[in-house]
């Protein structure tokens, strides 16, 4: 299970990408138009048009590429030869990292599919819905199979999965919507703060993650 493959864009892509996800970030959908990003970049909307064609498709690149950034933050543990204890604590933090250090992004991404009740209006809507679901759903499919070795042997306690499952990504998600970034700042910091917020998380399955080891002896 894995993202779609990332294709290499120039620094001049990436900048705008930047620009646009921190716009989508602050104004919200409706606020923001290509004016807006070209006036946060300092540039003109003609840098903006030569590679997104309107705001919409601007909008669906921010949520590929943070898509690919969540993907990044959890694969290594999700990939890792460890029991399944291990591979769920590394995947958590990944992702509880990502959710600060690239905050605008994920913004941009939970936004975007929170859209998803509204519907889509074209056919063009509706293609990158469906891409952005199915990236969501194979996103969650990671944690799930993780999950699903954990309660098979018997070190995880699962209720009914899908309700685990989401409720264990809604806390790892938390720092979007309270986390802000400082100036002072650092590595350590949001280091500790993800450790915690795992740390919550994973006492909702019976694992004391001071120790790395479950509290319970058997899965539901």
């Amino acid at each position: 299970m894995s993202a779609p493959a990332q294709k290499p864009k120039s620094d001049r892509y990436e900048e705008i990408l930047e620009a646009a996800a921190e716009c989508f970030q602050k104004q919200g959908f409706s606020a923001t138009s290509i004016d807006t990003v070209a006036r946060h970049l300092g540039s003109t909307k003609g840098r903006v048009y030569h590679y997104f064609p309107s705001k919409m498709d601007l909008f669906n690149a921010v949520r590929d590429r943070a898509m690919e950034i969540a993907f990044d933050g959890i694969r290594p543990g999700y990939d890792t030869d460890a029991d399944p204890i291990e591979r769920l604590r590394l995947m958590s933090m990944g992702h509880a990292r990502v959710m600060m250090l690239r905050h605008s992004y994920m913004q941009v991404l939970l936004d975007g599919l929170q859209m998803q009740r509204y519907g889509a209006t074209t056919e063009f809507q509706r293609q990158a819905m469906a891409r952005h679901l199915a990236e969501r759903n194979a996103f969650e499919t990671m944690f799930r199979e993780v999950l699903t070795l954990g309660a098979d042997q018997g070190v995880m306690t699962i209720g009914h999965m899908s309700i685990t499952l989401q409720s264990y990504l809604i806390t790892l998600n938390g720092p979007v919507f309270w986390y802000r970034p400082r100036s002072d700042g650092s590595a350590d910091n949001v280091d500790a703060i993800a450790h915690d917020i795992v740390r919550y998380a994973m006492r909702g399955l019976g694992i004391d993650d001071n120790d790395n080891t479950s509290t319970i002896s058997t899965g539901a």
